[in-house]
């Protein structure tokens, strides 16, 4: 009887350890489950790519993170979607070959609790422009800057980083004008000496005869030429045509301007963060031009 309860007390611990061995693997198990189910936050950006009087061929879309790539992105359309991990700083680096090169800033810092709350889809448009013949054009900043604005409640461009990198952008695309060259003084060129008279031979004189003609009584009246009045100036025919394109954050504003036979296309594109942009057949040109031209 004393050998059938030890292993009966001994049958009951073994069992009570198995149960608790059991217990905690499953506890392990929901843990790491819910550990690895849950996703990272991240905030979805919508690039759109510009390749202005041009395509797509050598284009290039480069996200780096802390200074490594993060993502590298080879274009064939437009329009791209990129998951973005929140709390972290990117430079999203646009290029292509004889273009030159723009980079954004995304911040994607933000306040403590929106983690789980949804953000609106955000678009950002790098529009790249052709290098010059006779130079190399660089900017030395970022042309903008995406973070969360606070008094938005989401993400936006920071207005004030995005006007002082437009007007840096302005100088650089404007031609340089060189510095005229003082003008070169040239010494004036000496007088040339008179040669010595040479001595004169004694000759014979030679006598001159003086014909008079004798004057005609009669000379015909030069004929009066027929006065040709002047052809009246035509009038210009003067007309003007007008579309606009609203865009999720930009507006097109295009007028056709004919005179006579000659016809214009004028372009104006305004960005809900400021930006503005005038164009006359492709070429850009200011917004006193665009509204001179096409009153």
């Amino acid at each position: 009887m004393i050998m059938v309860k030890f292993f009966s007390k001994k049958n009951r611990f073994s069992l009570t350890f198995i149960n608790l061995f059991i217990t905690i693997l499953v506890l392990s198990g929901l843990l790491c489950t819910n550990l690895y189910g849950q996703e990272v936050p991240k905030f979805n950006l919508r690039i759109k790519l510009v390749i202005k009087d041009g395509d797509m061929k050598n284009a290039l879309i480069t996200i780096t993170k802390d200074g490594k790539t993060y993502k590298v992105i080879d274009p064939k359309g437009s329009n791209y979607e990129v998951d973005l991990p929140l709390n972290a700083e990117y430079k999203i680096v646009c290029t292509k070959m004889g273009y030159i090169t723009k980079t954004l800033i995304m911040d994607s810092n933000i306040p403590s609790g929106r983690e789980t709350e949804p953000f609106a889809r955000f678009k950002a448009v790098v529009e790249l422009s052709a290098q010059p013949k006779d130079e190399v054009v660089s900017y030395t900043q970022p042309v903008g800057r995406i973070q969360y604005i606070v008094d938005k409640h989401d993400f936006d461009y920071d207005k004030d980083y995005t006007q002082t990198a437009l007007i840096t952008e302005k100088k650089v695309d404007e031609p340089v004008i060189p510095e005229p060259k003082p003008p070169t003084t040239n010494p004036k060129p000496e007088p040339p000496k008179p040669e010595p008279p040479k001595p004169v031979e004694p000759s014979n004189p030679i006598p001159i005869v003086i014909e008079q003609k004798q004057e005609e009584s009669f000379k015909e009246k030069p004929k009066l030429k027929p006065v040709i009045p002047p052809t009246p100036e035509k009038k210009l025919a003067r007309n003007i045509t007008e579309q606009i394109i609203q865009e999720d954050r930009k507006k097109i504003t295009i007028r056709n301007v004919t005179v006579n036979e000659n016809s214009s296309i004028y372009k104006k594109e305004e960005y809900v963060w400021g930006g503005l942009y005038c164009y006359k057949n492709g070429y850009p040109i200011t917004i006193n031009t665009f509204e001179h031209e096409t009153e």
